[in-house]
């Protein structure tokens, strides 16, 4: 009894996945669960772009962190990307890419107007566990603080 008094009790996190690929949403989902991560699943852009309008209307709450691939059934994430940074009730929220597409002209451009992921892994490259990894890491070390509000008010 002790034991479990002892320890505190961490409050999941919301993450959204935007991913088209079946296989990718099964492991992703089941990864996350499994490091008591919250799922909500965008499988296309208009789904995502969709989410962010209810969190801009206070009708969802805001993820902890935005996990997105660049390709989708319905066109480039990037898109979604441009809405969730642009907007002072979204620009916040931390965005991973993680992704098979490299394009080294597309990255440019994003960088150069200032619309780039918090962090970029390509697939290949990284294991879940090590996703799932990086992912908790990163919001461990992000403190809230003024230009991250708690709520979808600011």
């Amino acid at each position: 009894m002790a034991f479990y008094q002892d320890q505190k009790i961490k409050k999941a996190k919301k993450v959204i996945l935007l991913e088209s690929d079946s296989h990718h949403i099964a492991m992703y989902r089941r990864m996350f669960q499994n490091a008591a991560f919250e799922v909500d699943l965008a499988r296309t852009r208009e789904e995502m772009l969709e989410e962010l309008r209810e969190i801009r209307n206070g009708e969802a709450p805001k993820p902890d962190l935005v996990l997105m691939d660049f390709v989708l059934a319905d066109g480039y994430g990037t898109e979604a990307l441009r809405a969730i940074k642009k907007s002072h009730f979204t620009r916040d929220i931390p965005v991973f890419a993680v992704t098979n597409f490299q394009n080294p002209d597309m990255e440019r451009e994003m960088k150069k107007s200032g619309i780039f992921p918090d962090k970029y892994m390509v697939k290949t490259c990284h294991t879940p566990a090590e996703l799932v990894n990086e992912m908790e890491n990163y919001l461990e070390q992000r403190p809230a603080g003024p230009d991250r509000p708690k709520t979808n008010l600011a």
